[in-house]
């Protein structure tokens, strides 16, 4: 998937407007995590890691400035399990792990991958926090995968009633 695609992707399921997404995008290409643009100004192909990766600096940025370092940082974060972040969120987008929700928060996140629940880094109690849901993860990974929206709609609402979201 193109950069450009995967930015307005993650707005349109994210809710979030999509020149704030390619601003966290601009950042994580200028410290190297994510492809430039060749000569011809044709938008990079992205793979599933550099995908879960601007993900994660959706879901955790707080600020436009640190975007890139944060993402990183929240990416490398590791559960009890052994499990980093960015493994987790790869493998879901991968449609490899079952989605559940994730909860962004200071310090780390908590959330359900692969049916598990599990806590990444120390998260705060209280405080900032974002989240998506485990239907919203779901049809990411759909549209990720090549369904169409309407298609990856469909997969949110099977996510729903596997996770007994009615």
């Amino acid at each position: 998937m193109r950069l450009s695609q995967a930015v307005q992707l993650l707005a349109r399921r994210l809710r979030l407007r999509a020149s704030r997404v390619s601003i966290i995008a601009n950042r994580l290409q200028h410290a190297g995590r994510l492809p430039l643009a060749d000569a011809k100004r044709t938008p990079p192909e992205i793979s599933a890691e550099e995908f879960a990766l601007l993900l994660i600096a959706v879901l955790a940025e707080t600020g436009i400035g640190n975007a890139a370092e944060r993402a990183v940082e929240y990416a490398d974060v590791s559960s009890r399990e052994g499990f980093r972040l960015h493994d987790a969120v790869a493998a879901i987008i991968r449609g490899e792990a079952q989605p559940g929700d994730l909860i962004v928060r200071e310090g780390g996140v908590t959330g359900t991958v692969g049916g598990l629940h599990t806590t990444f880094g120390n998260p705060a109690a209280d405080g900032f926090a974002r989240f998506a849901t485990g239907p919203t993860l779901a049809a990411i990974a759909a549209e990720w995968g090549g369904m169409s929206p309407a298609q990856a709609d469909a997969v949110a609402a099977i996510n729903r009633i596997h996770n007994g979201n009615l």
